[in-house]
């Protein structure tokens, strides 16, 4: 299924960011800016992520997100974002990937979905708030490399 989600920069040019189903490979050309922190990361979350969905603006790919089970109910998100290509489209790229979880919610019967980010990336904080995640605490030394994270959820009714 495909989600469209109108841009328009500067109030002139129309341009859309359209999710689509992942292709094996999408998430390697997302450039990132931190390392694989397991050094395998990519290839599992290949295998055994669900919902994947690949978004493209003007024809780029700018992001993949999906999310892995972790027990009946309730997910772990991840979102691997261009961020450069997105410069200027964050709210509009924020209400497609909002539409994905809330569809992916109701059609695999999820009442949790929850992210991490680090507590240093204030635009991840900002772009989890805008796709309807709510910061929920803060784990000290949660991180792979023994930095804070900060835990945000969407909780739905399933």
């Amino acid at each position: 299924a495909k989600t469209r989600a109108a841009l328009s920069l500067s109030g002139t040019n129309m341009l859309e960011v359209i999710a689509r189903p992942y292709r094996i490979g999408d998430a390697a050309m997302v450039p990132v800016e931190e390392a694989d922190p397991f050094g395998f990361w990519l290839v599992e979350m290949e295998a055994n992520c669900k919902g994947l969905t690949s978004y493209y603006i003007d024809g780029a790919l700018v992001a993949v997100t999906g999310y892995e089970l972790l027990w009946s109910g309730v997910a772990y998100a991840f979102a691997l974002v261009n961020r450069p290509l997105c410069s200027g489209a964050g709210k509009e790229l924020a209400t497609a990937v909002k539409t994905r979880i809330i569809e992916l919610m109701q059609t695999d019967k999820l009442h949790r979905v929850q992210a991490t980010c680090h507590v240093t990336d204030r635009a991840a904080a900002v772009f989890l708030r805008a796709t309807g995640y709510r910061q929920e605490s803060r784990i000290v030394r949660g991180a792979p490399d023994g930095t804070d994270l900060f835990m945000f959820a969407i909780i739905g009714s399933a």
